[in-house]
């Protein structure tokens, strides 16, 4: 019985609903979200072993965090409960030319103030198979930083596979460090890596010459994941592309590098999006949940596409979507008939 092991900070989420600005409604929706929680969620849900580590403070709102996770089959038994606060974040929710914006209030929460001592590394990684990590909970403080480069060095001496997404947030990164002096050290650690061509350029320091700013072609992309995947001896790079024509309407696809092989996704076109943030997560949760459920690396992929795209229709951090729904969509046409 593997798991899929997550660590990171899940925040309570404030929002608007039926597209109204977040100041302008006079009540918030309040869930919980937070990227390794979201991949554990997505996990479980897909049939898979999954376990969430971080630390919260032995509140209310926290037992009711973990109380959902619970309902979702996630094991807790990790958690640190340790703090004064949990993470905030308020979303003021976009809608069809107006962007959605993200406000944070985790200053000081208790994953940002935990100590990698206050872990059982043992029990975390007991039958453990993949742990995965981003690059928010190092952005967060120099201690989550600290926290997060011991966590990976534990995984490898454990032969677990470190599944690591750079998920690079300009809004953190407030004391003193810059994402591109950490990760490449994390990445040292890593099998499977998400990241796009900008990750590896301007965070990870591969050379280049390419615009990494604008879309390159696919035997560009190959060549620089083959590098990228040399460099820093990971097993795979996959990543998501998005055209953006509105907060409603992207055009979303996956490209994978594996075994020296490009593997890319079924396109698709998802309008009247109800909430695309948690999509990348989904994604990821496809990915990891994937390798469970199926041998062919083309076959994982089009699974984690299928199931982010469906993600875009759901409100909430959280992809509350079985696998038999995502199976049906990455082998259907695109019709959204009616199940009967």
């Amino acid at each position: 019985m593997s798991y899929v092991v997550g660590l990171g900070e899940l925040m309570l989420r404030l929002s608007s609903l039926s597209n109204e600005r977040l100041l302008q409604t006079s009540m918030l929706n309040a869930t919980f979200g937070g990227v390794e929680a979201n991949v554990c969620v997505s996990v479980a849900r897909f049939g898979g072993n999954a376990r969430y580590v971080t630390a919260f403070p032995d509140n209310a709102i926290s037992r009711k965090a973990e109380e959902l996770l619970l309902g979702q089959k996630v094991d807790t038994s990790c958690i640190v409960w340790k703090g004064k606060r949990i993470g905030v974040y308020f979303l003021d929710m976009g809608y069809d030319h107006r962007q959605s914006s993200v406000i944070y209030d985790r200053e000081n929460s208790a994953i940002s103030q935990i100590s990698y001592n206050d872990f059982d590394w043992d029990r975390i990684f007991d039958d453990a198979e993949y742990f995965h990590v981003t690059g928010i909970t190092p952005g967060i403080s120099n201690s989550a930083m600290e926290l997060t480069l011991y966590a990976v060095k534990e995984a490898k001496k454990r032969n677990v596979k470190v599944s690591c997404d750079i998920n690079y947030r300009k809004k953190l990164w407030k004391y003193g460090k810059n994402i591109w002096d950490v990760m490449p050290e994390i990445v040292k650690y890593t099998d499977i890596l998400f990241a796009n061509e900008y990750d590896v350029v301007k965070i990870l320091g591969i050379s280049s010459d390419l615009d990494v700013d604008s879309e390159i072609n696919d035997d560009d992309y190959t060549d620089l994941m083959l590098r990228a995947i040399k460099e820093y001896d990971l097993s795979m790079v996959i990543t998501t592309k998005r055209k953006v024509l509105s907060s409603s309407h992207n055009i979303f696809s996956s490209k994978c590098i594996s075994n020296g092989k490009l593997y890319k996704s079924k396109t698709y076109d998802i309008n009247n999006i109800v909430d695309r943030v948690g999509s990348g997560d989904a994604f990821v949760g496809g990915i990891l949940g994937g390798f469970y459920i199926f041998d062919d690396i083309q076959d994982i992929l089009n699974f984690a596409t299928a199931a982010s795209c469906i993600k875009h229709t759901i409100y909430g951090d959280w992809n509350l979507v079985t696998k038999e729904e995502v199976i049906n969509l990455m082998k259907s046409s695109g019709s959204a008939d009616v199940s009967r």
